[in-house]
């Protein structure tokens, strides 16, 4: 009879081989039950992932996959491992990226996160100066998504983000600051009755076609239809569409009109007038960090981006 020290040295032991690939290979093969294209995504053949897989299953000490000649599914031990390793190899990847986020703050690098249209105002001559002033700062942009940017904030992939929004973003540990004002206005195809007109009300837009930025991505867009239901009625969307130069392109064809950040007629698009609104509607650029502490660097150039606001 085996005693128990002697059994937890053997689970010891056991535990000791399991590797972080072994791991992510089952997650995989969790996720689709399918060797073949589990092997596929992880880009191995299937032979090597089988053989993780029987390993993973000794050291364990149980079947973590019923396999017949149709299918694979979990097992019960495979169904509880699968929700400890989502969250063991969350954690990890986490812990690393705030490892790696304290060697770019170490080397002076500060990653960020941005929406495109923000670099068409006055957000572009701030970094030049911050630039200028800081120039052993390295600083890097990515253009993100909204909802794209918070994941990567909460990963610590980025350390700041610039998006746009009526009100700032509320989430537990995100915090955020105002850099630039901004409203919205109509961009309405030049041929039509509208683009003659000093300023429109909200209501003017009710019977004509909305090309609104995809909901999918931020929630800007859904901020700005809540203003709409809140004037009256409900915006007729033909068209969502990713970025504005987009909706720009659809106006100048006379598709409909679109609801975008007065900024974006810096761009001078041929065929769209850009008339302001009535209501003063905000169209914000806020820059957003996660967790209480910065770094002195990342919060002066926080502060250099809202100077001027």
């Amino acid at each position: 009879m085996i005693s128990a020290e002697r059994m937890t040295m053997t689970e010891l032991n056991a535990n000791s081989r399991i590797s972080l690939r072994m791991l992510r290979y089952f997650q995989v093969l969790a996720e689709e039950l399918h060797f073949g294209r589990a092997a596929q995504r992880l880009n191995i053949s299937q032979p090597p992932l089988s053989v993780q897989i029987k390993e993973l299953e000794e050291c364990i000490g149980t079947a973590l996959f019923e396999r017949t000649s149709r299918k694979v599914v979990l097992s019960s031990a495979g169904t509880a491992l699968k929700a400890e390793v989502d969250r063991l190899l969350s954690a990890t990847e986490q812990s690393l990226n705030y490892v790696r986020q304290i060697g770019r703050h170490a080397h002076q690098q500060i990653q960020i996160g941005i929406i495109g249209s923000a670099l068409w105002g006055a957000l572009l001559p701030r970094l030049s100066a911050f630039k200028a002033h800081y120039p052993q700062v390295i600083w890097q942009l990515h253009e993100l998504s909204q909802f794209t940017q918070i994941e990567a904030l909460k990963a610590r992939t980025i350390d700041i983000a610039i998006q746009r929004s009526l009100s700032p973003h509320v989430e537990r540990d995100i915090h955020a600051r105002r850099i630039t004002r901004e409203t919205l206005q109509v961009a309405v195809p030049q041929q039509d009755a509208l683009s003659q007109r000093p300023r429109l009300a909200l209501t003017a837009l009710a019977h004509h076609p909305f090309i609104s930025l995809s909901f999918d991505h931020s929630d800007f867009p859904a901020q700005i239809y809540a203003r709409c239901v809140s004037a009256g009625f409900y915006p007729h969307i033909t068209h969502q569409v990713r970025e504005p130069q987009t909706a720009l392109a659809l106006v100048s064809a006379g598709v409909g009109v679109s609801l975008l950040p007065a900024s974006c007629g810096l761009i001078h698009w041929p065929g769209v007038t850009f008339v302001p609104l009535q209501e003063t509607i905000p169209a914000d650029l806020y820059a957003l960090w996660y967790g209480d502490e910065q770094p002195p660097m990342v919060q002066q150039f926080i502060s250099m981006l809202a100077a001027a606001e």
